[in-house]
C-alpha cells in the first residue's frame, strides 16, 4: 500500500511483451503522449478505446452522487485502463489523469475486443490484472 491509502501500482505482466504480442496479432494501435496532469478521459465518456501504459503512471479516481473524489487505484508501466467499459459496453466508470509524463499504446475498442477473442493468453493477463487492482482496491483501508 503507498502512502495515503492509495492502492500502490501493480507489477506489469511478468514475461509479457504487448509490441510483439500486437505485432504478431497484426493488431493497429497509437501511441499517445501524455503531459503530466493531462486528462486521458473523464468518468461517464464513451469507451472507444483502451489503453496500455509503457512508461509514467495515471491516477483513477471516481466521484460519487454527492460530489466526493476518491482515488482508486495509481497505474504504472504494463497496466491497462479503460477496459471495464470496453468489456461491458458502459461509459467511463472512472476519470484518469496522468501523474508523470505518459506513453501509452491505444487499442480501438473493437480491434481489442477481437483480439482478446483471439488470443486467450492476453485475456487471461487482462483478467489476472482486473483481479489484482480489485483486489488492492478492496484491501484498502479507507473503504
Amino acid at each position: 500500500m503507498s502512502r495515503k491509502g492509495v492502492p500502490a501500482p501493480a507489477q506489469p505482466f511478468p514475461g509479457f511483451d504487448l509490441h510483439t504480442f500486437l505485432d504478431s496479432a497484426g493488431i493497429a494501435r497509437t501511441i499517445s503522449k501524455y503531459r503530466r496532469s493531462a486528462v486521458i478521459f473523464s468518468q461517464g465518456d464513451p469507451a472507444t478505446d483502451v489503453f496500455y501504459i509503457q512508461e509514467g503512471s495515471v491516477k483513477l479516481s471516481v466521484l460519487s452522487r454527492t460530489g466526493k473524489e476518491a482515488v482508486v487505484g495509481v497505474l504504472g508501466p504494463g497496466d491497462f485502463f479503460g477496459e471495464l467499459a470496453l468489456l461491458d459496453g458502459e461509459r467511463r466508470a472512472a476519470t484518469v489523469i496522468a501523474t508523470t509524463q505518459l506513453t501509452t499504446i491505444r487499442i480501438e475498442r473493437n480491434a481489442f475486443r477481437r483480439l482478446l477473442r483471439e488470443e486467450p493468453e492476453l485475456a487471461i493477463k487482462l483478467l489476472e490484472g482486473m483481479a489484482r487492482r480489485t483486489r488492492r482496491i478492496l484491501d484498502a483501508p479507507s473503504l
